[in-house]
């Protein structure tokens, strides 16, 4: 199959938001059976159950951010390969995977542009990434930026689409795409590709 289109997962549902933004992925990502997808940040391994229902030909893994999350989404996605670690250094090798998502806000991670250089890392050549984010008009963004990050923290709680898409291609992606949804996220997507710097990926 090429997108996650199957009919609607039934079970746990999030806020409003939150689904909005599934069923923006589930639209965008491209999934084949016997693929490898990687939930980048899986929490409870939610987003990762609801894609095994869809795709359940397709391998699975995810990283979460502390061991008791990630025995609730071993409980909850047996099948799914779900580790313990950090975002700055994925356990798995170069390579591994055909898709990598990330739901979790940009503003919970330490340093973006490692996260990201990860999973252009564990990404097969030709493979899709697709990352939410918080998004806002300029007015509104300055303003959340300003009143809710600590001041001593480098990164900012809404990043623009234009610094999204400077992050994405410092880290080696292209054809970055974005979507925006009711004025408050947006979907990017980027692509790694088959070749770098004139020579094979």
């Amino acid at each position: 199959m090429a997108a996650l289109s199957g009919a609607p997962v039934q079970g746990r549902r999030g806020d409003w938001l939150t689904e909005l933004v599934w069923k923006r992925v589930q639209q965008l990502t491209i999934l084949y059976p016997q693929d490898m997808l990687l939930d980048v940040a899986s929490e409870d391994g939610e987003l990762l159950r609801r894609i095994a229902k869809i795709e359940p030909e397709a391998g699975l893994a995810g990283i979460c951010a502390t061991p008791q999350l990630a025995r609730t989404a071993r409980y909850r996605v047996p099948e799914a390969d779900i580790m313990y670690a950090e975002l700055d250094d994925f356990p798995w090798l170069g390579q591994s995977f055909d898709v990598a998502m990330c739901l979790l806000s940009v503003s919970a991670m330490r340093d973006l542009s490692t996260v990201l250089a990860e999973v252009f890392r564990v990404l097969k050549p030709g493979g899709q990434f697709l990352l939410a984010a918080p998004w806002l008009p300029a007015t509104f963004r300055k303003l959340a930026n300003r009143f809710l990050v600590d001041e001593s923290e480098e990164s900012v709680a809404v990043l623009s689409t234009k610094e999204l898409q400077r992050s994405l291609e410092q880290a080696g992606f292209a054809h970055i795409s974005f979507t925006r949804l009711m004025g408050l996220r947006c979907v990017a997507v980027g692509w790694k590709p088959y070749k770098q710097n004139g020579g094979t990926a």
